[in-house]
C-alpha cells in the first residue's frame, strides 16, 4: 500500500480508502460504522466482473490517452462555465486525475472517486487531494454533498450503470456533466468489426455518457472543441499495448490478427473529433430512473 493512503475500517466487512483528504470531505463522509461499499472487489459474484477497473494500465494511462495542453485548456475552461455557481464537485472515475487536477487549481472543492487504488496513486502523485478509492454504486457520501458531478468516460464500465447513475443523483444536488466525443472512434469500431469476422463477439457493460444522451435530454450540451485532428498512429500504439479495457478478454493471437489489418487500413492516417460537454439537471436524472424502476417492475 503507497505512502499517504490512510485506510478507514467499517464494523461492515468492507473498507474505505482515502488520500490526504481536507476537513470538508470527513463532513461529506457517512458515519464510517454505517459504511455500506464494495470497496476492493470488482465482483458481485459468479465471478463476473462488473465493474472494470484500470489497475492492469495505470502505469500507461496517461501515455496513451489525454488531449494536448492547449485543448484540454480549453476543454477546461469550457467545463468551468458549465460549473459556475457549484462550489463542491465529484469526480466519479476520476482516474488519475486529468480533469481533477485543474479545476482544484482553479478553486473547485472537488472529491474524486475511484475503483482503481493504482490509478489513484497516479493521480495523488500529481498533487491531486480528495481521493477515495470506492465503487460508483455504493457512495461513501451523505445525500445531497456535491453541487456537481463529473463522469467522463465511466458508465460504459459499469454492467449496472443506473445503480451507479442512481448513486450520482443521490449525493448530487444541481448537475451531471460529462465530457464527451462528438462521434465514435473509427478505430475501435473497425477493430471490433475485424474481431466479429474472426468469430469473437464482445461483451459491453453499461453504457457511454454519450448514449445517455439518447435516453435523457440534457439540459445543455455544447461543442467544445471542433474538428481536433487524431494521429492514427498514436491511436494504433495505443491499441497495440491493449491499453483499451474493450481488449482486455480478447486473446494475444487474435489481437496480432487485427491489429495487421488495423495497420494495413489505417497507418499514416488522420481523423478529426468534436469533442462535447453535456450536462443534465439532477432531477431529470431522477425522473428517468423512477419511470425506469416503474416500467421494470
Amino acid at each position: 500500500m503507497s505512502q499517504g493512503l490512510r485506510v478507514i475500517h467499517s464494523a461492515i466487512p468492507a473498507q474505505c480508502y482515502i488520500y490526504s483528504v481536507s476537513s470538508f470531505v470527513t463532513h461529506l463522509l457517512k458515519g464510517l460504522s454505517i459504511f455500506n461499499l464494495l470497496v476492493g472487489s470488482l465482483e458481485d459474484g459468479g465471478g463476473i466482473a462488473l465493474t472494470v477497473s484500470f489497475d492492469r494500465v495505470a502505469h500507461i494511462f496517461d501515455k496513451t490517452r489525454g488531449l494536448p495542453p492547449h485543448i484540454m485548456k480549453k476543454l477546461v475552461n469550457a467545463l468551468t462555465a458549465e460549473l459556475k455557481g457549484c462550489r463542491t464537485i465529484l469526480d466519479a472515475g476520476v482516474g488519475t486525475g486529468r480533469f481533477a487536477k485543474p479545476l482544484q487549481n482553479k478553486g473547485f472543492d472537488l472529491v474524486g472517486v475511484d475503483i482503481s487504488s493504482k490509478m489513484l496513486e497516479r493521480a495523488h502523485q500529481k498533487g491531486v487531494k480528495n481521493l477515495c478509492l470506492a465503487d460508483a454504486r455504493h457512495l461513501p457520501f451523505r445525500d445531497l454533498s456535491f453541487d456537481a458531478t463529473i463522469s467522463n468516460h465511466v458508465l460504459h464500465l459499469i454492467e449496472d450503470w443506473k445503480a451507479a447513475l442512481r448513486e450520482i443523483t443521490r449525493v448530487t444536488r444541481s448537475i451531471l456533466t460529462s465530457t464527451t466525443y462528438g462521434s465514435p472512434n473509427p478505430l475501435r469500431e473497425a477493430y471490433e468489426e475485424l474481431l466479429k469476422k474472426r468469430g469473437f463477439e464482445q461483451r459491453r457493460l453499461g453504457i457511454s455518457e454519450a448514449e445517455l444522451k439518447s435516453f435523457i435530454q440534457p439540459l445543455r450540451f455544447m461543442v467544445a472543441i471542433t474538428n481536433m485532428p487524431v494521429n492514427v498512429d498514436k491511436t494504433l500504439a495505443m491499441f497495440d499495448e491493449k491499453a483499451c479495457s474493450h481488449q482486455w478478454d480478447v486473446p494475444n493471437h487474435v489481437h496480432r490478427s487485427v491489429m495487421k489489418d488495423l495497420r494495413a487500413c489505417f497507418a499514416g492516417k488522420i481523423y478529426y473529433r468534436d469533442v462535447q460537454i453535456l450536462v443534465w439537471k439532477t432531477e431529470t436524472l431522477k425522473r428517468y430512473l423512477k419511470m425506469s424502476n416503474t416500467s421494470s417492475s
